[in-house]
């Protein structure tokens, strides 16, 4: 085969392998529209958090970074969490598991103006290490995590 060719190929393989991931679903992420603004969601989410006795360790504003950079996007904001009991629980026997923690929630604005507040599973993750104590922790946080966005959404 020709040079040509194969770069042909090549591109032809890479575009279609690119409409496959745009169109594919992200695996366990959970997207809830909120009946909130983005500033108002972004505040809901924290009240939320705190309630279930969680630490706020740190937030990104991805709109500020943009702006930084010449660029601009709608409210796009990053929480990071955790609950010092739930790091005892996992990390003290599983050092490994602190790769899953923070928790995280993304609270973004779509194009048609709605605020979304997305976040991954934790079960499946906590999960592949193969260890009961981190399944269970995982499930746990998946019923508070759903637990907070409802509240979060409403």
């Amino acid at each position: 085969m020709n040079t040509l060719k194969k770069i042909a190929l090549a591109l032809v393989v890479s575009l279609l392998g690119s409409v496959a991931l745009a169109q594919a679903e992200p695996v366990n992420r959970v997207d809830k529209v909120s009946s909130s603004d983005h500033a108002r969601t972004v505040q809901q989410v924290e009240t939320a958090l705190k309630g279930k006795g969680m630490m706020i360790v740190a937030t990104i504003d991805h709109q500020n970074m943009m702006r930084m950079v010449g660029s601009s996007i709608k409210g796009a904001k990053t929480i990071e969490f955790g609950k010092p009991d739930m790091g005892k629980m996992t990390i003290v026997a599983n050092p490994e598991a602190g790769l899953e923690m923070p928790g995280r929630i993304y609270v973004w604005d779509r194009g048609d103006g709605k605020t979304v507040v997305s976040y991954y599973r934790a079960a499946p993750a906590f999960a592949a290490y193969g260890k009961d104590n981190l399944k269970m922790a995982g499930e746990m946080m998946d019923k508070m995590l759903d637990e907070i966005v409802a509240e979060a959404t409403r």
